[in-house]
């Protein structure tokens, strides 16, 4: 497995896509592997449970859920702080919101008969159709699910 991870890695393809590359390696290997990725530079798509060896060799995380892309340019475990961050500012402002459309509402309900106010209520009617409700992310769980021909002549499978 070593040897054949070595010819595919000294090949200098464009982008590697490595699926669990330190399994059945021993730790010499996996330092080797790690150094050897981050030295080249080169792009590597990574899918791994072994998340010290994803920290040590990722620089950026990009995130793809809900249709969104979110790209953190730091190593993964930094990203799941960052992540979790970003998920509670979106909520706190989700939140916020609500409260404002709730409040906005009231007052449309309270003075929508008064004529004095008719000046306020339209306006505060036409600021609520133009809000752009904010949303928040919730945890992707879907999964991914690919189908792929068989792989092309020469090309290497681990």
């Amino acid at each position: 497995m070593r040897i054949e991870l070595a010819k595919l890695l000294l090949k200098k393809p464009d982008v590697l896509l490595l699926d669990k590359p330190t399994n059945h390696l021993d730790i010499e290997s996996i330092q080797w592997l790690e150094d050897f990725l981050i030295d080249n530079g080169q792009a590597v798509v990574v899918i791994s449970h072994d998340r010290a060896f994803v920290d040590r060799i990722t620089t950026r995380t990009i995130e793809v859920t809900m249709g969104r892309i979110y790209d953190y340019k730091v190593n993964y475990s930094t990203y799941l702080q960052l992540q979790k961050e970003r998920r509670e500012q979106q909520q706190k402002a989700y939140d916020e919101q609500q409260k404002m459309i709730a409040e906005t509402k009231e007052f449309i309900e309270r003075f929508k008969g008064t004529y004095s106010k008719t000046l306020q209520v339209q306006s505060r009617v036409k600021m609520l159709e133009k809000l752009d409700i904010l949303e928040v992310d919730e945890e992707d769980t879907s999964a991914l699910r690919l189908k792929s021909p068989l792989p092309a002549p020469g090309l290497i499978r681990l």
